[in-house]
């Protein structure tokens, strides 16, 4: 039996495209579907926007970017506030500087980095 996503209006359930594990479609109300549109659409015009205003550069390193799965939207995890696209690999160093500042404080990193770079 087809598992439903959302409690809107039972009765009036589509396929959305995808399928659970076991093979069976994914259902969703007619109106998840189109706010799941919606959202996706609004999402791509500002990573269009966000691709326009870097030049397709990287929002950290400034090198280019790809634009594709490779390029995030890096954010701010506590306000939810995007500040730029960068590259996967700099997404992921972006969170382990944060951890690492969070954890030891901003002073500390930077001495540290300072003291045992080449």
């Amino acid at each position: 039996m087809a598992r439903a996503k959302c409690l809107h209006d039972p009765r009036v359930m589509v396929a959305n495209g995808g399928t659970h594990k076991d093979g069976t479609p994914q259902l969703q109300c007619k109106e998840c579907v189109r706010v799941s549109k919606r959202d996706s659409m609004r999402r791509k015009n500002k990573r269009d926007e966000w691709w326009d205003k870097q030049g397709g550069l990287c929002a950290f390193c400034g090198q280019h970017l790809v634009n594709d799965n490779t390029t995030h939207r890096e954010h701010n995890h506590v306000t939810g506030e995007e500040r730029g696209l960068v590259h996967a690999r700099c997404n992921q160093m972006i969170s382990g500087i944060e951890d690492a500042m969070a954890m030891l404080g901003v002073e500390r990193v930077v001495r540290w980095m300072r003291a045992n770079s080449t």
